[in-house]
């Protein structure tokens, strides 16, 4: 009797373990089921929207505030003075424009724009009108398909088709900011993250009197006004038209604050684009806090830039 009470339970526990083993291919089944239609889900959102996101992907990089993005300069951008990550560039490429279409940068600078375009399989456009940093983009270039063009974007600009571009991205030069930049990262920012380990600096872009960074704030002004209306012409309708700004101060002149995100989006809206969004970039981990003011007035410390969007 109790040999076939032991037949019996093995039987049971072989019956068992095979009812586990089929429940288990039974859920590797509907597991790769989900992915394959989720998959196809994926494919379908993909299709429906203008730059290429998923549902998913399009809410992760829904977020107003990053903190992501920072990133070490190369040795090369010491030279430029104001260059921001290839992280930041390749992000807003990927959520307001897909592959083939045409992304442009007026002040390419040392070509961040570029190779981030490149990378995501974009077109892409750079006018620079200092020659040392288009020679810097031509030592990495290769093989890499974009365009950079010499001279004044003012002027340069019209080689480009209208209703071409879907999107402009930009970290312009700030009047004579930067010699204001260049000061408080000598004198008050010297032992930051943002210039100790992203080996960043401030310095004049040239001499150029065409050059926006050696303007007053009010020549300045006109004479964005003047590119927006330019690249409000060669834009797509539904197209975007992002600019990387930083507010800053002017102590000299007494003024305690310059509202140049603001001034930026109102000369954008001058020119016919719509002020759509605006994304903080906050650099607090890359930047000390200082004491500013202190002990009579109390400011406090601008670790953030803007991303200006603006829309046609």
């Amino acid at each position: 009797m109790q040999q076939k009470e032991k037949e019996i339970l093995n039987l049971i526990k072989l019956k068992n373990e095979e009812i586990t083993k089929l429940k288990k291919e039974l859920n590797e089944i509907r597991t790769l089921s989900i992915t394959e239609e989720e998959r196809e889900k994926e494919k379908i959102q993909r299709e429906k929207t203008f730059n290429g996101l998923s549902a998913k992907e399009w809410a992760m990089l829904s977020r107003s505030v990053w903190n992501d993005v920072s990133s070490a300069r190369k040795e090369k951008h010491i030279s430029h003075g104001a260059t921001f990550p290839q992280k930041l560039a390749e992000r807003v490429i990927e959520m307001y424009s897909k592959e083939n279409d045409l992304v442009f940068d007026p002040f390419v600078g040392t070509g961040t724009t570029l190779f981030a375009a490149d990378k995501l399989k974009r077109n892409s456009i750079g006018i620079e009108l200092n020659e040392e940093f288009i020679d810097y983009i031509n030592q990495e270039k290769n093989n890499k398909q974009f365009q950079i063009i010499k001279g004044d974007c003012l002027d340069k600009i019209k080689k480009i088709c209208n209703e071409s571009i879907q999107l402009t991205f930009t970290s312009p030069p700030y009047a004579n900011l930067l010699l204001k930049v260049q000061d408080d990262r000598t004198n008050r920012h010297k032992h930051s993250k943002i210039v100790e380990d992203n080996n960043s600096s401030a310095k004049p872009y040239s001499k150029d009197i065409k050059d926006f960074g050696n303007m007053s704030l009010e020549d300045y002004s006109k004479n964005v006004l003047k590119l927006m209306k330019k690249i409000y012409l060669k834009t797509k309708p539904g197209g975007y038209n992002i600019w990387v700004v930083k507010d800053f101060r002017d102590s000299q002149n007494n003024i305690p604050y310059i509202d140049l995100h603001s001034l930026i989006a109102n000369l954008g809206e001058k020119a016919g684009f719509k002020y759509h969004d605006l994304i903080i970039w906050d650099q607090n981990e890359q930047r000390s806090l200082i004491l500013l003011g202190y002990p009579s007035v109390f400011y406090v410390n601008q670790n953030h830039s803007y991303l200006v969007v603006l829309r046609k």
